[in-house]
């Protein structure tokens, strides 16, 4: 009885034990998921996004529009979103990554700014001058960012195809220019996952 009672203490230790690491797993993961969600956007006021937790950000840009977020550990997300730094005026709408803890967004010499995927016409010719497609999120294997699979028409009218990745894993960005557009397979992996968006392309003209 006692050898019974011995093995039935400690089962019910052991489950006690399991329990208690499953409750430390949900409490860490709450934690994880409220830190997540709590940038979810509200609105866009003019050169402001809004969000639900309370917090602003300015982003000092005309034309605002709001793409997504990328968590960035304890730190603000990085924000991801388009507009262009002047009213009224021929410049291309831009995408734009940053984080409100970096303080804020540095447009100078077109510091931050990246070209929106779609596709570009010469503003007299009309001809096509650059086709893109961009993701956001887990858009390689171990690698969180934002990345373009992109072909530019070069000045002797040949093609070349070329692939601009925005690495964030180390809450700082980490541009990086590859030849071809061979990681695209890769890419479109983890769209199917849902592990990373696309972000939806638009057909613009060259600045003149």
């Amino acid at each position: 009885m006692r050898f019974i009672f011995i093995i039935l203490a400690g089962f019910v230790l052991l489950i006690s034990c399991r329990n208690s690491n499953k409750e430390g797993t949900v409490v860490k993961n709450t934690k994880s998921n409220k830190l997540q969600t709590s940038w979810l956007l509200d609105n866009v006021s003019g050169s402001i996004l809004k969000f639900t937790n309370g917090q602003k950000f300015n982003t000092g840009l005309f034309d605002v529009k709001y793409i997504g977020s990328l968590t960035n550990g304890n730190k603000a997300p990085f924000l991801i979103f388009s507009g262009r730094d002047c009213n009224e005026c021929d410049e291309i709408i831009s995408i734009y990554i940053h984080s409100p803890s970096n303080g804020r967004l540095n447009m100078d010499n077109g510091k931050n700014r990246f070209q929106y995927p779609g596709t570009e016409k010469d503003f007299e010719s009309d001809t096509v001058l650059y086709k893109a497609r961009a993701f956001y999120g887990h858009v390689l294997p171990g690698i969180k960012g934002v990345v373009w699979y992109q072909q530019e028409l070069m000045t002797d009218k040949t093609w070349e195809s070329s692939t601009f990745l925005v690495n964030l894993n180390t809450g700082s960005e980490v541009d990086t220019l590859l030849k071809g557009t061979e990681k695209l397979k890769s890419t479109l992996k983890f769209l199917a996952q849902g592990s990373c968006k696309e972000i939806k392309g638009v057909n613009y003209t060259s600045e003149p």
